[in-house]
């Protein structure tokens, strides 16, 4: 039997990280090759909640949340001090060795992969006695799930730019691979880390899972309902292996309904209930204390774009969303209004969790994958039960595609406004930023649809950034 060595501090530092490469090293995130000794039970509580704080730290990145909303204009930081928020973004392109590039963005996905395939190598030789073959199931499930999803946090950044497939060898330096080949490798992960979930039963993990999985509605430390969240991120890069160009992937968005239904509980098109909305899985955050991870968009230099006011229709009562504060100018633009989430640095905001998938997104999902697959009548209902739970009247079916497409991407902007990087995701893959059709923030606004390759990538490449695609 291959024996590995799991040190508590190894695992418990991934979330300390910072390579800007996606070589991580043993010392960042733990490899096979690093370890010596019996996998135990204890072994691997702390490697799995170690890749689970570092998908925490991919998820909340300025990178990930706060640039892409900037990027689709629902968005500013408008800072007299450090004006890159602007100038790199609305007014003009980022530097790729700048933070504004987001490198955070990159470097800390990649981390969690590599911590990620380092458990799931070594996890069969966990001391049986220990760990049981359902819970080495439920737990390799779940980690393959991260893996995927940490992926896909990436193409979420970085779209036709290109993305690597980590290599087995941490000394190698993977090429670019293609957004369609990354969305195939991320569907397949997917689907093998459901094979393990199945094959759970009805097991649960060997350790309990970070509060972001069982405090919102759902225990993720069950098996069963990791299936869930996995068919939903399934369904979810489904949609978007339909929506690809130029060789948008035949059969998805009927692919992405069984999935995103699988995920839903096998509820009909409008009839999920409002009141489980909020269920799903979060990263949580602690204010203080040995942890001390605040929520990182509580910062008075976070501003609502004016233009993301002015679009809310009457009575959607998603605007408690958004306040007022005083004046927020500088580098050309001005606002009045602030997330709520950002105004005031206090408790309930320092510890504000962010979804990772909740049920209202797979409804929103649903419904635009049902009105993508010609099935107008089912995704007005899906669309409708959250339209009609935040005080808006029902919309009757859309006559075209453009005008079921303007209503999704309407609910979808409100319903997970400051969660993640989903309106630039929508915006790029309908081709809706762009001059012409969104208005210019500034002078010589460059629209950018993604953020960089990071200088550091494209050193380790020597200048060849080339993305390859068979």
């Amino acid at each position: 039997m291959r024996k590995y060595t799991i040190a508590l501090t190894a695992g418990l530092a991934l979330a300390a990280g910072c390579i800007d490469n996606t070589i991580v090293t043993p010392e960042n995130s733990p490899t096979v090759d690093a370890l010596t000794g019996a996998l135990t039970g204890a072994g691997v509580k702390t490697l799995a909640l170690g890749v689970l704080a570092q998908d925490r730290s991919a998820a909340s990145g300025f990178g990930y949340v706060l640039l892409p909303e900037i990027y689709a204009r629902n968005a500013y930081r408008i800072d007299s001090n450090e004006p890159r928020f602007v100038v790199e973004t609305l007014g003009g392109n980022a530097d790729p060795g700048s933070f504004s590039a987001g490198g955070t963005a990159f470097t800390s996905p990649f981390t969690a992969i590599r911590a990620a395939t380092s458990l799931l190598v070594a996890l069969p030789g966990a001391v049986e006695s220990q760990v049981t073959p359902a819970q080495r199931n439920a737990t390799a499930g779940l980690i393959q799930t991260i893996k995927a999803l940490n992926y896909y946090r990436v193409v979420e950044t970085r779209d036709t730019l290109g993305v690597p497939i980590q290599a087995a060898d941490p000394a190698v330096v993977a090429p670019l691979s293609c957004k369609a080949t990354v969305l195939t490798y991320i569907a397949g992960q997917l689907d093998s880390a459901n094979t393990s979930l199945a094959a759970a039963g009805s097991g649960k993990l060997p350790f309990a899972a970070p509060t972001g999985f069982s405090a919102y509605g759902r225990d993720y430390n069950k098996a069963s309902n990791l299936i869930l969240l996995n068919r939903g991120l399934r369904g979810k890069v489904e949609l978007y292996r339909g929506l690809q160009r130029p060789s948008p992937v035949a059969g998805a968005f009927g692919n992405a309904i069984t999935f995103l239904t699988q995920a839903l509980g096998g509820a009909a098109p409008g009839a999920v209930a409002p009141a489980t909305f909020q269920n799903g899985a979060y990263v949580t955050y602690v204010a203080g204390g040995t942890e001390n991870t605040p929520n990182p968009l509580v910062d008075s230099k976070i501003g609502v774009n004016p233009k993301a006011v002015a679009a809310l229709q009457s009575g959607d009562t998603r605007a408690s969303k958004i306040i007022t504060r005083s004046t927020l100018a500088g580098s050309g633009l001005t606002t009045t209004y602030t997330y709520v989430g950002a105004s005031t640095a206090n408790a309930a905001n320092l510890t504000l969790p962010r979804a990772i998938l909740r049920d209202e997104e797979l409804v929103l999902l649903r419904a635009q994958a049902y009105f993508e697959n010609n099935q107008f009548t089912e995704g007005t209902l899906d669309l409708n039960s959250v339209r009609t739970s935040y005080g808006l009247t029902a919309i009757a079916v859309p006559a075209t595609l453009a005008a079921a497409r303007d209503a999704v991407l309407y609910e979808k902007r409100y319903s997970l406004f400051f969660e993640g990087p989903q309106r630039l995701v929508d915006l790029r893959a309908y081709g809706l930023l762009k001059a012409g059709v969104t208005p210019a923030e500034l002078p010589g606004d460059p629209f950018n649809t993604a953020e960089p390759i990071p200088k550091a990538e494209v050193d380790a490449r020597n200048g060849n950034i080339t993305v390859q695609c068979p």
